[in-house]
């Protein structure tokens, strides 16, 4: 996640590579990044952060008690604004690995990596409009950006965040389903995967709600029809409840609520 917030930043060129500095506890991926992005990439955090305006948390949320000490904090430029997209560290816990500092928590997910990402941002009182304003520059460089409450970030991540997932999963079962009906593997996972990135660009672009769209494509008595019944007699749509529920019970039990 954190190439593709590299990327998203020098392909909209927000900043000059010199000007990005990256920790990594291994030299071979900073040898990577610096190879390849042309960013400044350190095995020292200290060294990463200490001229930083704004610092991004992008660690795995099991590893923030271990990476983001107050050794670590101690090195924060002053007034620098820290991000993160950890999930499930709330802006009160953010607080303890960096006291005084404006935060902001951005929820993104991975098809960040190829520009059509889709993140929701929140932040804590005390961030101005102009580092809001930075923030959302920096994600909407690799896609899509939206402001939420707190409060709604877990859903977000539910649908969005944990979203790409369930997209898979579809796209591999329709590609099954195709060479079962005879289609080549390669080509059927490219229907199947073109078919659903142009149907949600369709929806987006179109501004109408999906019970419209689907309609448009659902002829009377038709094959669409046929196909949908199918669907909704194995509880597909209840599947997905089912699934974004799961999702926020095991983030409640993540966060040890």
């Amino acid at each position: 996640m954190a190439q593709a917030i590299i990327k998203g930043i020098l392909k909209a060129g927000l900043l000059p590579a010199s000007s990005i500095y990256v920790g990594d506890p291994g030299e071979e991926k900073c040898r990577y990044l610096r190879q390849n992005f042309g960013v400044k990439a350190t095995t020292s955090n200290d060294e990463a952060v200490q001229d930083a305006d704004m610092v991004i948390y992008a660690v795995k949320p099991q590893v923030a008690p271990s990476a983001l000490t107050k050794e670590l904090a101690a090195h924060y430029k002053k007034g620098a604004c820290i991000l993160s997209i950890m999930t499930g560290i709330d802006l009160a816990a953010l607080s303890r690995y960096a006291p005084g500092h404006p935060l902001i928590r951005v929820m993104p997910n991975t098809p960040l990596a190829v520009g059509a990402g889709m993140s929701a941002l929140c932040a804590a009182a005390n961030v101005d409009e102009e580092w809001k304003k930075a923030a959302e520059m920096i994600f909407s460089a690799a896609g899509e950006t939206v402001w939420v409450e707190e409060s709604q970030i877990d859903a977000v991540s539910a649908v969005s965040g944990c979203g790409p997932g369930y997209f898979f999963l579809i796209i591999d079962a329709l590609a099954d389903a195709g060479v079962e009906a005879g289609l080549p593997r390669a080509l059927a996972i490219k229907l199947a995967a073109q078919t659903a990135a142009g149907s949600g660009r369709l929806c987006i672009e179109s501004g109408k709600h999906p019970s419209v769209l689907r309609d448009e494509v659902t002829s009377p008595g038709g094959t669409t029809i046929a196909a949908l019944h199918a669907l909704e007699n194995h509880g597909v749509r209840g599947a997905f409840y089912d699934a974004v529920q799961a999702v926020l019970r095991r983030t409640k039990e993540m966060q040890g609520k």
